[in-house]
């Protein structure tokens, strides 16, 4: 529920707190006193567009916080924060929205800054907003397949189908894709060919291009190796005395002071590894000098062709010799698929005429449980316009089969309603206004109580055009909506305000030349004087009716 918005500088308001309660609240005042700005300003918490225009004449920016709780926040809420990093501060969500007369506005949703259509998207799912004009949600044509779907026993169904449609989707996505790839395939094919057998008459191997550079280094350098080698033997061969010498005198000297410190110990093993080290590599050079193998010219000239092809096809097909190897494999994929396609074609149209199948019968199951709920629906819906106004009015959710399945189910729904007797059944977009559309929501909301999980509603001229006893009927509407969401109502007649658990008083004032709207909430006695001026006056008879219709009502 909303608990809290605060609103800075915004037009006439210029520094205003609105605690808002549990039940059923309502909002009067004199026309003009910024009850339409208060309204405005939960719009923008809710992601209306903001203008400069709105800042408060002499102010910098304007600035709205809203403070909501959660009890038991909806799954599409969560999706929404998951989606933007954001976590909940307990219970609560805050938006807090900037305006500034340099049209630099910005959001923030606890303390997160957020798109404006992250803020719609939020908006829609905390607040069901009823105006003349703006968030009539009715009117949307998703709404009519939310609200039947919401119906008792119809939301394990729509599950179902939504399951079917998906796979039926994924089939046939499937089946285009494989048809494009292989129409760019078929288009390529002797491209494919050519290049498949370039690659495979060089037959690379991973590693291969660096395992033939070292061979054609070692045949290439003989002579230098020759070299090195003979020249360690000589040195061993002119040195082979007086290095054992040498050895042996560090030797005897290290037995001697390891007597008298045992850590000396472990350099007698180094000096004889010493000793087999040199002994070894003295062996290792001889043999390598004494081999008088000369390397292969056809070898050598084998890999310097065959570098030069690896080369070559590493710069045409601007790769390493990995690529290569992974260029071939995919060739031979392609051209795998390419012979395969009319079996892969086969199959992928079997799945999608299965998936169809599937779908349609879920769908076919789908619509026979919308229209037995619907029928139920319309009967509640229509029974509640007869108390809200529309004397033998009556509500009609009108069913139009589609050939192929489509995202919401088989059909398209909508609500059609007749107003009057005798009158043809109309889309609801086309025949009612502002308020009948608030009423015939009120309506909807009434009957859907129990399933509606928008935990918030608020009506702005829902009272337009009613008086008396359908003022009175509209009253107890909303009165009884209140037990299971949180109702709020901009109202001029005295009916709402009388049954409504908050009342709220919008008026202005004049400071010198500047003129402000306040917001207070009535106490009792207030409420009396309130409701008196909403009567026609401020009498002591004007009074007295107030407080006896308040009374009533207790």
């Amino acid at each position: 529920m909303m608990r809290n918005i605060s609103i800075k500088n915004l037009a006439l308001i210029e520094d205003i707190s609105v605690v808002f309660h549990e039940g059923f609240s309502v909002f009067t005042g004199e026309t003009g006193a910024g009850k339409s700005l208060l309204i405005g300003a939960i719009g923008l918490l809710l992601g209306d567009r903001a203008s400069s225009e709105m800042v408060r004449r002499g102010a910098d920016e304007a600035e709205i916080t809203g403070v909501f709780e959660l009890d038991d926040p909806r799954a599409g809420l969560h999706e929404i924060l998951d989606e933007n990093g954001i976590g909940l501060e307990g219970d609560q969500l805050i938006i807090r929205r900037r305006i500034t007369i340099a049209a630099k506005n910005r959001i923030f949703l606890n303390q997160i800054p957020i798109t404006l259509a992250t803020l719609k998207r939020i908006g829609d799912v905390l607040i069901d907003f009823h105006s003349q004009h703006e968030h009539q949600s009715l009117l949307q044509p998703e709404s009519a397949f939310a609200i039947i779907d919401a119906l008792p026993h119809v939301a394990h169904y729509r599950a179902e189908y939504d399951r079917a449609y998906h796979s039926y989707v994924e089939a046939g996505s499937a089946l285009r894709e494989h048809g494009k790839r292989a129409a760019q395939l078929r288009e390529r094919k002797d491209l494919l060919d050519f290049q498949y057998k370039e690659i495979s008459a060089l037959n690379p191997r991973p590693s291969e291009e660096q395992e033939l550079e070292e061979e054609l280094k070692l045949l290439s350098s003989r002579a230098e190796r020759m070299q090195y080698a003979a020249g360690i033997s000589a040195l061993f061969n002119s040195h082979s005395s007086s290095l054992s010498d040498a050895l042996a005198q560090v030797r005897r000297q290290l037995e001697g002071w390891a007597k008298y410190d045992g850590s000396v110990a472990n350099w007698l093993n180094d000096v004889d590894n010493a000793a087999a080290l040199f002994n070894e590599l003295e062996s290792f050079c001889a043999r390598y000098a004494a081999d008088d193998e000369q390397p292969d010219p056809n070898r050598i000239e084998s890999i310097n062709s065959r570098l030069a092809r690896i080369q070559r096809l590493k710069k045409k097909y601007q790769c390493d010799i990995e690529g290569l190897v992974e260029k071939r494999r995919a060739l031979e994929q392609d051209l795998a698929a390419l012979e395969n396609d009319e079996a892969d074609l086969k199959e992928l149209r079997k799945r999608v005429e299965a998936c169809e199948k599937k779908c349609r019968n879920a769908g076919a199951q789908l619509t026979r449980q919308r229209t037995t709920a619907a029928n139920a629906f319309d009967g509640a819906i229509s029974g509640h316009m007869e108390r809200l106004g529309f004397a033998g009015g009556r509500w009609q959710t009108s069913f139009t089969p589609l050939q192929s399945p489509a995202q919401h189910g088989m059909e398209m729904i909508a609500f059609m309603v007749q107003t009057n007797p005798g009158e043809p059944f109309l889309p609801l977009a086309k025949t009612a206004s502002g308020g009948e559309i608030s009423r015939l929501m009120l309506a909807t909301k009434s009957v859907l109580a129990g399933h509606d999980h928008i935990p918030t509603v608020i009506f702005d001229e829902i009272d337009a055009g009613i008086g008396g006893v359908v003022a009175g009927e509209v009253a107890q509407a909303l009165l009884d909506l209140s037990a299971s969401h949180q109702v709020i109502s901009i109202s001029h007649l005295h009916q709402l305000a009388t049954v409504a658990h908050h009342h709220y008083h919008v008026y202005k004032e004049t400071s010198g030349n500047r003129t402000v709207t306040h917001v207070k909430e009535l106490s009792d006695a207030q409420k009396v004087d309130e409701i008196a001026r909403m009567l026609g006056g401020t009498t002591n008879i004007a009074r007295r009716h107030a407080k006896s219709l308040l009374n009533s009502e207790r």
